[in-house]
């Protein structure tokens, strides 16, 4: 099993029990699911900010606190996010976080 998909289970889990929404976001790879694309101006901006070598973008919101941070791909992910590349140079990920918070 892909190892980014095997957490699959424990995102939903988390997403069930605590209402903790995880979820992988393409930085400068190629997404390797549709779901990974960037989907509104927070995950766009968390893009920019990782591919600059921040180490996070958050905000709070609507009672929601987001956090993007870098997931650093190796050569042995790069096999299948970046298959025609020509370096063994790492690339990025992101990893998205929503929880819910009291605005209090």
């Amino acid at each position: 099993m892909i190892p980014a998909a095997s957490l699959k289970l424990v995102f939903e889990r988390m997403a069930e029990r605590d209402g903790v929404e995880l979820r992988w976001l393409a930085v400068n790879t190629k997404a390797m699911h549709l779901d990974h694309q960037p989907r509104d101006d927070f995950e766009r901006e968390a893009v920019k900010v990782l591919t600059a070598g921040q180490k996070q973008h958050e905000l709070t919101a609507k009672g929601v606190y987001r956090r993007a941070g870098p997931i650093t791909l190796k050569a042995e992910c790069l096999t299948c996010h970046l298959p025609s590349r020509t370096s063994n140079a790492s690339k990025l990920a992101g990893l998205l976080i929503s929880i819910p918070v009291d605005e209090k």
